[in-house]
């Protein structure tokens, strides 16, 4: 039997690090930490960390709301989503996960990108998307020289 995704990093511990400082990221990021304030961050890694699981293979009930009743308030934009999803990234090729695998987190990502966008623009969105694109260039041209310290 194939080993999945969930068990091949270490299963729940894992994702529950990354979880946590995916947080630890967007609790900071100036698009997206407004959508946390008066938030339950403890409550939220700990569901965040049951959905990733599930998804990745593990044998884990996710206790949360659908993914759509629970965004659809906060008029996240296809913008911010992809903030999230470059994030993500860097956290689990950060932790160890293969190439491949940081896809197949990518490719969950997406097939969830319906029930969580629910805005398509915001101002904010418009000023800050240039000054991002830019960071998010020069980081990928860091990484490739093996300049940017990933801890």
């Amino acid at each position: 039997m194939k080993q999945t995704i969930y068990e091949k990093y270490g299963g729940y511990d894992t994702i529950y690090e990354i979880i946590f400082d995916l947080y630890k990221e967007l609790c900071d990021h100036p698009e997206i930490a407004q959508h946390f304030i008066g938030v339950d961050i403890d409550r939220l890694i700990i569901l965040q960390t049951q959905f990733v699981s599930r998804a990745l293979g593990g044998n884990i009930e996710y206790k949360g709301r659908p993914m759509y009743r629970a965004h659809h308030p906060m008029a996240i934009t296809n913008f911010q989503y992809k903030e999230v999803q470059i994030i993500f990234s860097k956290l689990f090729k950060k932790h160890g996960f293969s190439d491949e695998d940081v896809q197949a987190v990518k490719d969950l990502l997406k097939a969830e990108r319906s029930k969580v966008v629910s805005s398509n623009w915001n101002l904010i969105d418009s000023i800050m998307k240039p000054f991002y694109f830019v960071i998010n260039y020069f980081e990928g041209i860091l990484r490739e020289r093996g300049a940017l310290d990933e801890s």
